[in-house]
């Protein structure tokens, strides 16, 4: 229920006792009796009202604190877990030499990310079109590079067990071929490195935005 019903509210009213007053005056006790309990009736339905109106509005600004909270912690997640993994990870990743590949073994990166996956709908709530298409790229665009970064740590575990193998068939050409493998992949992750750093950027300028134009009720 919008604010400003109030006013039409009380107009109505106004009319309704000037219309009745008119249709039956009071003359009688009778009279005076019917109209005590009709205008009581009356204000009984106006409270009534007036308590859904207010428990509307408190439910809604309860709604729009949860998401405004929502809103916060991916921005303090994504925040936090893209500063951890620019630190360490993304740093090794882009001192790799060009021709090398990224001979780093790295621990679950998608662990951190866990506000969005909790409550996926949530996003629904946000009035920001462009928002809210920042907040899945940015999801979709972390948890697929951190993803990539596991199968580069797969790879690097299959080069060791080619090296550690004494009977592979073409050993020295299949470990070639996986070093050359790594190389391009190293190059690649170094790219969505880039691009999502952009990605990144965006959605915590986004969301900075929305959340000083949506201040706590």
């Amino acid at each position: 229920m919008k604010d400003g019903w109030q006013a039409p509210l009380a107009a109505l009213v106004v009319v309704i006792l000037f219309a009745a007053f008119n249709a039956k005056p009071m003359q009688s006790a009778a009279d005076i009796a019917a109209w005590v309990q009709g205008v009581g009736s009356l204000f009984a339905i106006i409270a009534a009202i007036g308590i859904y109106a207010k428990q509307y509005q408190d439910k809604k600004a309860d709604d729009e604190n949860e998401t405004r909270a929502f809103v916060q912690a991916i921005r303090d997640e994504v925040e936090t877990v893209w500063n951890d993994y620019s630190e360490q990870t993304g740093a090794l990743l882009l001192a790799t030499q060009a021709g090398h590949y990224y001979d780093v073994f790295v621990p679950g990166l998608s662990d951190g990310l866990i506000i969005y996956q909790g409550s996926p709908a949530r996003v629904g709530r946000i009035d920001d079109d462009e928002l809210r298409k920042l907040i899945v790229t940015a999801y979709v665009g972390l948890t697929g590079h951190f993803n990539s970064i596991f199968v580069n740590n797969q790879m690097m575990a299959e080069l060791e067990q080619m090296h550690s193998s004494s009977d592979v068939p073409n050993q020295v050409q299949r470990i070639a071929n996986r070093e050359r493998a790594l190389v391009a992949y190293a190059d690649a992750l170094k790219k969505n490195h880039h691009d999502l750093q952009g990605k990144v950027k965006a959605l915590l300028a986004g969301a900075e935005a929305w959340l000083t134009s949506h201040p706590a009720r």
